[in-house]
């Protein structure tokens, strides 16, 4: 069953402010004997994008790789239960995503294990844990693009809103977890997640409250992203801020992140894309999106107004732009498979499509397979 509303994970010409160097909320441990990626990844594999697709019941999901020519390349079937719970409280948590891509291969969780998927359809284990499964327990990853590391937070809700968090890096393939590189002091009640890395850094999402109640998208969305050594756990830059200053941070890219609000909860339809510095250098006139910008940092995908439904626009950072046909697309899952092909997983019963962004008209090819956009090969953001 498809996710119907984007969240995780998420121009006024201003820098955004830029943190000191330490961990966020938190104490760093001991970083000897952590293992660190290499600066430069490899070449990557053939274009694709991860889709999840949850059962009825949320304890196992399908992940396929797509291409940019609307093929299936590999499929995988996982059991993971999102049944954690925000300690004894009624309400959600903040979960990240069960996958993960480097330059070749996409990660993701597994009954106890962190396992891979290759696009010519080879599994193995990356992780073999066993990971807790207790319900109090969340887990946020990111491989390195060249494989050779994963980034694991563990979250204990169990105390919530107060949180235990535990950050490692361990080798991939490795019997156990690696070097614990960060932890949480008492008190704290902000949740990070790995999502990436950025010239042999790790980037870390960062959400200021755990349990989350009501309705609508941007629960679980980033607020900010903490870029951080990956030794000692040292921030570097904070790109947005923890006090959502500019809105919603959307999934990183190469040339930068989207951050802004959902159409219909922050009344402007403008997006701003910052740089890895924090910076913002440009804007989009559409609403926030969190796959909506293009690993180039040339194109967006957001949702502009149009009567009573929300359309799905195409902006081109040069000017001008194309209306994407796939009706009501507010909050719909999107996400670039390259810089000249999207995907589009709409709301309700619409099938997942793949576009190309020219040329216009533009026309989408369906997809032989279900579920929401959650991260693309090639996994680095070192380069468009």
């Amino acid at each position: 069953m498809r996710k119907a509303l984007a969240g995780g994970l998420l121009v006024i010409l201003v820098a955004c402010s830029t943190a000191g160097p330490k961990a966020p909320s938190g104490s760093p441990s001991s970083p000897a004997g952590a293992p660190a990626p290499t600066p430069t990844p490899s070449p990557a594999a053939e274009f694709s994008v991860a889709l999840i697709d949850w059962d009825q019941n949320g304890t196992s999901y399908t992940l396929s790789l797509v291409s940019a020519a609307a093929k299936v390349l590999a499929t995988a079937h996982a059991s993971w239960t999102r049944g954690a719970r925000c300690g004894p409280m009624q309400a959600g948590i903040i979960a990240p995503a069960p996958v993960s891509t480097s330059n070749h291969r996409a990660y993701y969780l597994d009954a106890g294990s962190i396992k891979w998927l290759e696009e010519d359809g080879k599994t193995g284990v990356a992780l073999a844990g066993p990971l807790d499964l207790s319900a109090s327990k969340a887990y946020g990853f990111a491989v390195a693009p060249d494989d050779s590391v994963v980034a694991l937070n563990t979250i204990d809700y169990a105390q919530a809103p107060t949180l235990h968090q535990s950050l490692t890096i361990t080798k991939v393939g490795a019997a156990a977890l690696g070097s614990q590189i960060y932890r949480t002091t008492s008190g704290n009640t902000a949740a990070v997640w790995p999502v990436g890395w950025h010239k042999g850094n790790l980037v870390l999402a960062f959400h200021g409250g755990t349990c989350t109640q009501g309705g609508g998208p941007g629960l679980t969305d980033a607020w900010s992203y903490h870029v951080v050594d990956a030794q000692t756990a040292d921030r570097k830059a904070t790109i947005g801020t923890d006090t959502r200053a500019c809105g919603l941070v959307g999934y990183p890219t190469p040339a930068g992140v989207p951050c802004g609000n959902y159409l219909e909860t922050g009344g402007q339809p403008r997006t701003q894309v910052l740089d890895w510095s924090g910076a913002s250098h440009s804007a989009f006139g559409a609403g926030f999106l969190p796959g909506g910008l293009s690993p180039d940092g040339k194109a967006y995908l957001g949702n502009t107004a149009g009567g009573s439904q929300y359309a799905l626009t195409l902006l081109r950072a040069q000017g001008g732009g194309a209306n994407v046909p796939v009706g009501d697309c507010f909050a719909c899952g999107v996400m670039w498979i390259d810089n000249s092909h999207f995907l589009v997983a709409g709301n309700g019963a619409a099938p997942v499509k793949v576009f190309a962004s020219t040329p216009e008209p533009l026309q989408g090819v369906s997809v032989a397979a279900q579920g929401f956009p959650a991260a693309r090969v090639p996994g680095s953001l070192d380069g468009a």
